[in-house]
C-alpha cells in the first residue's frame, strides 16, 4: 500500500525545518521531500514548492473577493471578464497559485457567475477557461454542484466554444482523481457524450475521446482499487463499433485519426473486443491508415499498439496477417524506427508471431528479420527496444526454426550475447531467443525438487 499524506503535513514539515532546524527556505522544502521519499511516501500529489508570500496571498484573495463582489450587482460584462482574466492568469502561473487562488474560495465564486443569466455568452467562456485553469492538477475542488454545471453545457444545442471547453474541463477533473471519475460516470455522462459524437465536427469528436481515456485512467494512488476496466468496459461496449466506423469517416484527418486509434487501443481490456473491432472492419482501416500516413511516427506508433492489442485474440491475429498486413507492417516500422515507434512495432511483431508459425512465416518472407536486426543494432542501449526485439526474435524462431540461419547471417546473436552483459534483469528474453536460435547459452535451472518440495530462491513451497 502507497503511503499518501497530506499537503498540510507536508508543510508543517518544512515550516518546522526552517522553524526548529535553522534551514533556509529552500533547503527546509528539499530537506522534507527527501524525508518523506525515504519513508516511502508518495509525494506526485504534493505541492513542492514554497509557499507564496503573504503579500501576494492578499492580492489573491482581494481579486477573487472583487470578482465575487462584481456578480452581484449589474456589473458591465467586459469588466466581469477583465476580472476572471486577472484570476486565471493567476492560476496558470504555477501550483502554488492555484492552491492559493482555490483557498480564497474562487471555485464557488466562479460557478456563481456560470448561474447567473448573462447575454453575453463569452462570460460564459472566460469563465469555463478560468474553472479549467484553476482545476488542472487540483481536481479536488469539484463538487456536485460542479458536476451539474458540467452537464448544463453538453447538450449539443450548446454554443460550440461551450462544449469544447467544457469537455476540457470535465478531463482535467479526472485526470489522477478516481472520485471524481466515478462521480461523473455515475452521472450518466455517457448519454451526452453520445449525443455529441454524432456531432460532425471532428473537434468536438476528439474532446470526446480525450473524456473517454481521461474516464478509465487509473493514476490516482491514494485510492486502492479503481473503476477503470469497468468504465472501458462499458464505453467499449457501447461505442467501440461507432469509433471503429469513425476510422473510415475521417480517415485522412492526421490529428483525429491519432486520437482515434489511441482511444480505440485504451479500450481493448477484452478479448470480445477485439473481435468486435473485426467485425467492424477496423482491421482493414488500420491497414489502410498506415498506408495513408506510411511516414507519420505519431500514427504508425498506435496503429502498431492497436496491432498488438488485436493480437491477443487469436483469430484476429490471424485475420491480420490473413488480409495482407506483413509488409506494411515490414515497411511501416522499416520507415519509422525511432526509439518509442521501435519498441511498438517490435511488441507488434512479438504478439503476432507468438504460437503462430504461420504469422511468422509471412513475416519473415516480408524482411522483417533484417528489419528487427537492424532496429537492435541501432538502439544497442536502449534495455525496452533490446527485451522487444528478443521477444520478436524468439517468437518468429521458436516454431520456425529455417528461419535461424537467415536471423544468425544477419549477426544478431553478436547482439544478443553483448546484451548478456548489459542487460542482467532481461537475461530470460534474451537466452530464450539464444536457445531457440541454437546459439550456445549458459541455461539456469530456476526450479528444482528437493524431496517432495520445490524451491527456487530460497523460497519453499
Amino acid at each position: 500500500m502507497v503511503l499518501i499524506i497530506s499537503q498540510q503535513t507536508f508543510d508543517d514539515a518544512v515550516r518546522e525545518n526552517i522553524e526548529e532546524l535553522g534551514l533556509e527556505p529552500q533547503e527546509a522544502l528539499e530537506e522534507a521531500v527527501t524525508q518523506f521519499e525515504s519513508q516511502g511516501v508518495d509525494l506526485s500529489s504534493i505541492i513542492k514548492e514554497l509557499s507564496l508570500e503573504s503579500s501576494m496571498e492578499d492580492d489573491i484573495n482581494a481579486a477573487v473577493k472583487k470578482l465575487k463582489d462584481l456578480n452581484k450587482i449589474d456589473t458591465p460584462d467586459k469588466v466581469l471578464m477583465d476580472q476572471m482574466d486577472v484570476i486565471r492568469i493567476e492560476c496558470d502561473k504555477g501550483l502554488a497559485n492555484k492552491v492559493a487562488v482555490g483557498k480564497a474560495g474562487a471555485y464557488n465564486v466562479l460557478l456563481d457567475v456560470l448561474d447567473t443569466k448573462r447575454t453575453f455568452i463569452v462570460v460564459e467562456r472566460i469563465c469555463l477557461k478560468t474553472l479549467t485553469s484553476l482545476m488542472t492538477k487540483q481536481p479536488d475542488l469539484l463538487d456536485s454542484r460542479g458536476i451539474q454545471a458540467m452537464f448544463r453545457f453538453l447538450n449539443p444545442k450548446v454554443d460550440f466554444d461551450l462544449k469544447k471547453l467544457t469537455l476540457r474541463w470535465i478531463k482535467e477533473c479526472c485526470v489522477m482523481h478516481e472520485n471524481n471519475r466515478q462521480n461523473i460516470f455515475n452521472a450518466r455522462i455517457l448519454e451526452n457524450l453520445k449525443d455529441l459524437l454524432k456531432d460532425s465536427n471532428p473537434e468536438i469528436i476528439r474532446e470526446v475521446l480525450s473524456v473517454f481515456r481521461a474516464l478509465i485512467l487509473d493514476d490516482d494512488v491514494r485510492v486502492e482499487f479503481g473503476n477503470a476496466h469497468e468504465h472501458a468496459r462499458i464505453i467499449a461496449s457501447e461505442f467501440l463499433c461507432y469509433l471503429t466506423f469513425l476510422m473510415k469517416k475521417f480517415q485522412l484527418d492526421e490529428s483525429f485519426i491519432h486520437d482515434l486509434i489511441l482511444t480505440v487501443t485504451a479500450l481493448m481490456v477484452r478479448n470480445e473486443f477485439c473481435k468486435k473491432v473485426k467485425d467492424a472492419q477496423g482491421i482493414e482501416m488500420v491497414m489502410d491508415i498506415m498506408n495513408n500516413f506510411k511516414s507519420n511516427e505519431r500514427i504508425n506508433r498506435q496503429c502498431f499498439k492497436l496491432i498488438k492489442a488485436l493480437a491477443g485474440n487469436d483469430e484476429c491475429k490471424s485475420y491480420l496477417i490473413h488480409k495482407g498486413l506483413a509488409p506494411i507492417l515490414t515497411s511501416a516500422l522499416n520507415e519509422n524506427k525511432s526509439g518509442i515507434t521501435a519498441v511498438a512495432g517490435l511488441s507488434a511483431i512479438a504478439a503476432l508471431t507468438l504460437r503462430s508459425p504461420d504469422n511468422s512465416k509471412a513475416l519473415f518472407e516480408a524482411g522483417i528479420p533484417a528489419v528487427i536486426v537492424v532496429i537492435m543494432k541501432m538502439y544497442s542501449d536502449e534495455k525496452q527496444v533490446q527485451k522487444e526485439g528478443s521477444r520478436a526474435i524468439r517468437n518468429m524462431v521458436s516454431r520456425s526454426r529455417y528461419q535461424n540461419e537467415t536471423f544468425l547471417e544477419l549477426g544478431v546473436e553478436e547482439v544478443l550475447q553483448n546484451n548478456l552483459n548489459k542487460f542482467k534483469d532481461i537475461e530470460y528474453d534474451i537466452k530464450a531467443a539464444l536457445r531457440d536460435l541454437g546459439c550456445k547459452v549458459n541455461l539456469k535451472e530456476e526450479w528444482t525438487g528437493k524431496g517432495g518440495a520445490l524451491s527456487t530462491g530460497g523460497f519453499v513451497s
